[in-house]
């Protein structure tokens, strides 16, 4: 087995001597950026180890910088896993360049610890979290790759990792404050707006500050970091071959295939094979939607249909809608909402001129709103969704995300009350917070218009949308009296 020719995480089996002879048995691989560095779970010397394993041309310093970066934390006093070797040794007749660190015992990492706790344990971690982080700047530690995923979190208490991120350097005023809206960019848009204020008093507590930043400050920072990573994701990543996507182009087509989601490259005639064969939910003169079978997976496959000659003209040099919600789709996951699994989007091109797109998602059972509303006799359910609900649109409020058609036929109700949104097409995450704020007016007298009929859930919803809502601005301007 060739270690630069691994390229997904799985099982190993792979005994690797070492320069002092000792036996490095590798049996997990966790993380790879093929052909230059590996992470893996293994035993070494009867131990519970860590193997960072670095490759190609960089590998010495890279292999240093991870090695100085852990050391430094060391003696800073900062919780760091024990770094008990590093050196090189031949493999396939390549040089590699290793680090083993002590495994940390029940340890998970802080996102995945953050993504199962409760609220008063998230509140916990992120401010054990912060502590590090603060205690990283008073000895002029700076992490340059921030995210919950660089931390540990075993037995209660938080370890830092991933040394390669860290540098050593003094570290102004602006660049903690900077640092600080990072992680918090890295929180549940709830999460931010609960816990900014909390979060800053704590990290001025450990550097023994008083209030250099209103926490306002800190929030829109936040936000402003997170807008910028999801639209690097969107509209670039997704866009290329990663860890996420395989992209695929030629001058017939383009398409992008989610890596987690089952499915692999396909052409035309398998898609269009695949809806024939399927069940019909929409037929329209812009689209066709089809439950189906594609690759042996369920799936739902919208196709954008071409109407005419001049339409053809008109979006032949625009982005498919399938882009759009292939996007979107990618966009609302990565927040932490609901929607089906992105799997597939596939675009007919003509040398860079674009056709017919297809859209093809996971198929999701769950009935439409109206349907539930009107099938539920469970009082505390029903409050559960008209909640799930208000606290959906609140989330895109605060993002300036507008879905652009609130039909009850593209909300969905889980069999646990949460809400799984459809057909994002013409979503939109503005950029200038007038337009935000026009569009999601308009998205909430488009969800209220589906039960003006039903007085009592219409109430209902009203009262919500006043309870949640800190700034009752959009639901004014979206006709609610308040």
């Amino acid at each position: 087995m060739i270690l630069t020719q691994l390229t997904s995480p799985g099982p190993l089996h792979l005994p690797i001597t070492l320069a002092d002879h000792s036996i490095l048995y590798l049996d997990t691989l966790v993380r790879v950026l093929k052909g230059r560095r590996l992470v893996c779970k293994g035993r070494w010397n009867g131990q519970a180890v860590y193997a960072k394993l670095f490759m190609g041309k960089d590998a010495a310093r890279y292999a240093r910088r991870d090695a100085d970066g852990a050391q430094a934390m060391g003696q800073a006093g900062i919780r760091t896993p024990d770094l008990l070797w590093h050196g090189t040794f031949d493999h396939q007749s390549d040089q590699v360049f290793g680090l083993l660190y002590a495994e940390v015992p029940h340890a998970m990492d802080a996102e995945a610890a953050y993504l199962q706790s409760d609220d008063a344990s998230r509140c916990h971690l992120l401010c054990e979290l912060v502590e590090v982080l603060a205690r990283q700047h008073a000895a002029n530690l700076c992490q340059t790759d921030l995210h919950l995923k660089n931390f540990l979190l075993a037995d209660g208490l938080v370890w830092a990792i991933d040394g390669d991120g860290i540098r050593q350097q003094s570290i102004s005023l602006k660049q903690s404050h900077m640092q600080l809206s990072e992680l918090i960019a890295k929180l549940h848009v709830l999460d931010q707006m609960k816990m900014t204020e909390m979060l800053l008093q704590t990290y001025l507590k450990v550097r023994g500050w008083t209030e250099t930043l209103p926490a306002t400050q800190v929030l829109a920072s936040a936000r402003e970091m997170k807008t910028r990573e999801v639209e690097r994701f969107v509209t670039r990543k997704l866009l290329r071959n990663c860890s996420d996507v395989s992209w695929h182009r030629d001058s017939q087509s383009a398409q992008s295939v989610t890596t987690a989601g089952g499915l692999h490259i396909t052409d035309l005639p398998a898609l269009e094979v695949a809806m024939h064969c399927g069940q019909v939910l929409k037929a329209g003169n812009t689209c066709t939607v089809v439950h189906t079978q594609l690759q042996d997976r369920a799936v739902v496959i919208k196709r954008y249909n071409i109407k005419h000659c001049w339409h053809a003209l008109s979006r032949a040099w625009r982005p498919s809608r399938a882009m759009s919600s292939w996007q979107n789709a990618h966009r609302l996951r990565y927040y932490g909402m609901l929607t089906p699994q992105p799997l597939l989007m596939y675009e007919r091109r003509f040398y860079g001129l674009r056709g017919r797109a297809y859209f093809v998602s996971a198929y999701s059972p769950w009935p439409d709103a109206n349907t539930f509303f009107q099938q539920c006799r469970d009082q505390d359910m029903r409050q559960r969704v008209i909640e799930q609900l208000v606290t959906l649109c609140y989330q895109w409020f605060l993002l300036k995300i507008s879905h652009g058609d609130m039909k009850t036929s593209n909300l969905q109700v889980t069999d646990q009350g949460e809400i799984v949104v459809i057909d994002l097409d013409s979503m939109q995450q503005h950029r200038r917070t007038q337009m935000a704020l026009r569009a999601h007016a308009k998205d909430i007298r488009r969800l209220l218009q589906n039960w003006q009929a039903d007085t009592s859930l219409y109430n209902a919803l009203v009262k919500s949308f006043s309870l949640v809502y800190q700034d009752h601005t959009p639901l004014k301007l979206a006709g609610i009296s308040i």
